[in-house]
């Protein structure tokens, strides 16, 4: 296949929708590409796929990301990736073959963590704001120069909360860790497998440069279908957070949502 150019024309012809909801669509084309397109694409997206890519890690490849002033859209075109969602053919596993795509995430995870940190921001990769993705909608803020000040942007609680318990959640927060590469939406949802194998890691609208506990407490607020797949977070992360899990459970009652 001939690689796709960014100018080129596509043709309209064969196009399959392998994704809507509100404010994103995707769309499959005959030259086996995709593209995103809406109001809730985010153009960052592209600056942490090009990381990803560059890790050679299971992404698809980015040919075009741009905005469009007229409508207030934006899209991003890409490879198109084979795979079944994780979600859906995780019921049909044998232990055996969960246990292998856990070391394979383990895997991937391992090589994130170790890229250096060097545009010295806490936010997205191509150092503008941090996003959070919480119950009912994003929060934006930043970038941020340190741990300290990104924790005031994630400590983000309702006017109504009790000043002991605020002053209880607060004490908890640390400005030491480790800032790294993170995906922030490691969802089944996210996951292409096939033959035991993971093909793509989507969807890093999300990601970033975040402290080194926030995928690990991000997978445990993150819907999913299949009971069992939040016990094998040990499997999956090269290292537990559980105080920050902890404290996290408890700011989620009382974090705007």
């Amino acid at each position: 296949m001939d690689t796709p150019q960014p100018n080129d024309l596509i043709d309209t012809q064969d196009v399959i929708i392998l994704h809507e909801m509100s404010g994103c669509i995707v769309k499959k084309y005959h030259d086996n590409t995709v593209i995103k397109k809406g109001r809730r694409i985010n153009l960052d997206e592209q600056s942490a796929l090009d990381l990803a890519a560059n890790l050679h890690l299971p992404v698809p490849r980015v040919y075009e990301a741009r905005s469009d002033p007229s409508d207030g859209e934006a899209s991003i075109r890409m490879d198109f990736i084979p795979g079944e969602n994780l979600e859906s053919v995780w019921p049909s596993m044998t232990a055996e073959v969960k246990d292998e795509i856990c070391q394979q995430l383990r895997e991937i995870l391992t090589t994130m963590r170790s890229v250096p940190w060097t545009n010295g921001l806490i936010g997205s990769c191509s150092g503008e704001t941090a996003q959070d993705c919480r119950q009912y909608t994003d929060y934006r803020g930043g970038p941020f120069l340190d741990e300290a000040s990104f924790n005031s942007f994630y400590f983000d609680l309702v006017k109504t909360i009790p000043d002991p318990i605020r002053d209880a959640l607060s004490q908890q927060l640390r400005s030491d860790h480790r800032i790294v590469f993170s995906h922030g939406d490691l969802s089944q949802h996210n996951i292409l497998v096939k033959d035991g194998q993971i093909t793509g890691l989507l969807d890093w609208e999300y990601a970033g440069w975040y402290p080194e506990y926030w995928d690990y407490i991000k997978f445990f607020e993150r819907p999913c279908k299949n009971r069992d797949w939040k016990n094998y977070a040990r499997r999956i992360f090269p290292q537990s957070y559980d105080t920050e899990l902890a404290y996290h459970q408890a700011i989620l009652r009382w974090q705007r949502p």
